[in-house]
């Protein structure tokens, strides 16, 4: 009988393992993207064509802190805008009308030494835009902006075009579409509904020596949001329920 814990021991240690290695990839799985309305800006996490967002106490506190909010108004210089842990959001008060928002959101470094692979750099950045009839001047590492054209949103990478990348743009249904950019960083979609659509595009970076909070890692992985509402359109079909649990 004293040697059921013995080998219980290795057991209970792999899954463990397991289970950290599973909210890791769910979390890298996941989104931020911002919305915004009635003077307050929400930054969620999770899902949006699932209609999933994570809450605190939960997956919504495993960030390095409350993410500052960048606002830029209308022939203003931008502002930092300082938000609060909420229950399914950080929640920020926002002034007058906005041109554009962006959260760039601070997660640990993902470990992946179980797989004998080394550390990965998750950075999770959202946009929100009034509309997409004015182009938005791309501040983010990865960033996805209008380029004031009919549809159009344009994919930058560090301030170059970011060619090839996928970019899929989730209706206010939830119902999702994929495209890939040009060579031009460009890509268009049809929006026919009113309401909100969230597009999102990713990059990896597997640049060699690079380092953040003071530790190196093999792999950065970017995931940036854009939102946006159409005021004009056929009417949507709402979100989808949430997932159970949620």
């Amino acid at each position: 009988m004293s040697s059921q814990p013995t080998r219980q021991a290795p057991l209970l240690a792999a899954l463990l393992a397991c289970a950290a290695l599973t909210a890791a990839n769910s979390a890298h799985a996941h989104q931020v993207w911002l919305e915004n309305a009635g003077g307050q800006a929400r930054l969620h996490f999770g899902e949006f064509n699932e209609n999933l967002r994570e809450t605190s106490p939960g997956r919504l506190d495993q960030f390095k802190g409350v993410p500052l909010l960048e606002q830029q108004r209308p022939g203003a210089t931008a502002q930092r805008v300082e938000g609060q842990l909420g229950k399914d959001a950080f929640v920020y008060a926002t002034t007058g009308a906005s041109d554009t928002l962006l959260a760039v959101a601070a997660y640990p470094l993902i470990d992946r030494s179980k797989r004998s692979l080394p550390a990965m750099f998750w950075q999770p950045s959202a946009r929100w835009v009034a509309g997409l009839t004015h182009a938005v001047a791309p501040t983010a590492p990865l960033d996805l902006v209008p380029t004031g054209k009919p549809g159009e949103l344009k994919a930058i990478y560090k301030g170059a075009p970011l060619p090839k990348a996928k970019v899929q743009l989730a209706a206010p249904s939830g119902w999702t579409r994929e495209a890939e950019t040009g060579e031009d960083g460009t890509v268009r979609f049809v929006t026919p509904w009113k309401g909100q659509y969230v597009a999102e595009v990713k990059h990896s970076d597997k640049t060699e020596g690079a380092t953040a909070q003071g530790e190196k890692y093999g792999e950065a992985s970017y995931v940036t949001t854009l939102t946006f509402v159409q005021a004009d359109g056929m009417a949507s079909p709402a979100l989808p329920e949430p997932p159970k649990g949620h």
